[in-house]
């Protein structure tokens, strides 16, 4: 068992294949479902305050091709249009760019921070304070490499919302 799990359970599972590597999810408090007032709905005095969804994902230590490695995922902050959380299910998001990605920040870390070139990220149910997601696209792995080394991911997870 990991640290974190000696320490107290936060319900999290799931696994990434990453470029046919598999990684289970690392169940500790830095994997999160972020939810936030919008800070559009605030600043423009809205009286109904939406929320916005994002979320970080670490990944159990794991081999990819001859390298160890504990990948982990940033999805920055989606506006919803949504008051309560119970209403994101069925909710999906897309960067359809690296450009995109890189304005937002979501990045994948297999060797360095890399920004995402593209994805799909799916709310499949929300339970209590869990949520059940699915994840796919193609990440950069390694942007020293010469050429710039990408791979295809997906993923399927519980998190648990901060």
């Amino acid at each position: 068992m990991g640290v974190c799990r000696l320490l107290f359970q936060y319900n999290t599972s799931g696994k990434l294949v990453l470029g046919g590597h598999e990684f289970a999810v690392k169940d500790c408090k830095e994997t999160k479902i972020f939810i936030f007032d919008n800070d559009e709905d605030e600043d423009e005095g809205r009286d109904i305050i939406t929320k916005t969804i994002s979320m970080d994902v670490w990944f159990e230590e794991g081999e990819f091709g001859d390298e160890t490695v504990s990948p982990e995922l940033i999805i920055n902050e989606f506006p919803t249009g949504k008051v309560d959380p119970d209403d994101f299910v069925g909710m999906e998001f897309e960067v359809k760019t690296v450009d995109e990605a890189e304005e937002r920040e979501d990045t994948m870390y297999v060797f360095e921070h890399e920004p995402l070139m593209n994805y799909k990220w799916k709310i499949l149910d929300k339970e209590g304070d869990i949520f059940h997601v699915t994840v796919s696209g193609t990440a950069i792995t390694d942007g020293y490499a010469d050429p710039e080394q990408t791979a295809e991911f997906e993923g399927e997870f519980w998190i648990k919302s901060k």
